[in-house]
């Protein structure tokens, strides 16, 4: 995950997962106006900074959608543990995630 998306995550889900003066300009960056620490605390701020931040972050759980190799993809591939089969070797799993899509 990079750092924006990181950003992004935290400011609509109100989770840190990035620096607070990052978020924080960012915050103010998608609001238009200042907000002071202090205005963190109310749940109609956190409301609108998650309006603000939700196409963002649908942009990232999109992305991230298309470019992840599924589980049931990976399970075809690999087999199943559950059902006998054998897990691959380290380097045929190596092999498997260079054929995954890259992440941009």
């Amino acid at each position: 995950m990079t750092k924006m998306e990181k950003i992004i995550v935290s400011a609509y889900t109100g989770v840190l997962m990035c620096d607070f003066s990052d978020l924080h300009e960012y915050i103010e960056k998608k609001l238009g106006h200042p907000v002071w620490t202090h205005e963190l605390a109310s749940k109609e701020v956190w409301a609108e900074i998650k309006e603000k931040t939700k196409a963002d972050f649908m942009t990232i759980c999109q992305t991230d959608s298309d470019n992840l190799i599924s589980r049931s993809a990976l399970l075809k591939e690999i087999g199943d543990p559950d059902d006998g089969m054998t897990w691959p070797t380290k380097h045929g799993f190596i092999d498997l995630v260079k054929r995954a899509p890259a992440m941009t």
